[in-house]
């Protein structure tokens, strides 16, 4: 995937990045902490083959999506899926 853009912002007295990216068919917002995911939470969104992801994204700056992924940090909603998938893992 390309990267599009990186929205930075700060949640809790860390830095996170917000970063957008396309490939031929798909549009992707993640949330990143210390160049790593910073959770499981993806956005995406489906361009069909026929369409240019890249121009779609300079029409669309996908800030819904990017919100979301803002949110799910500041709220941390990560971290219950996070205690249930620890719960339930087998070793």
């Amino acid at each position: 995937m390309m990267l599009f853009k990186k929205i930075p912002f700060t949640s809790g007295g860390k830095n996170y990045e917000i970063r957008v990216f396309y490939d031929e068919t798909t549009i992707n917002v993640v949330a990143f902490l210390d160049n790593h995911p910073a959770n499981g939470y993806r956005y995406h969104v489906i361009i069909p083959k026929k369409c240019d992801s890249k121009k779609v994204l300079e029409h669309y700056d996908a800030a819904d999506l990017i919100e979301k992924a803002k949110n799910d940090i500041i709220e941390k909603r990560w971290d219950n899926v996070s205690k249930i998938i620890q719960q339930n893992t087998t070793d």
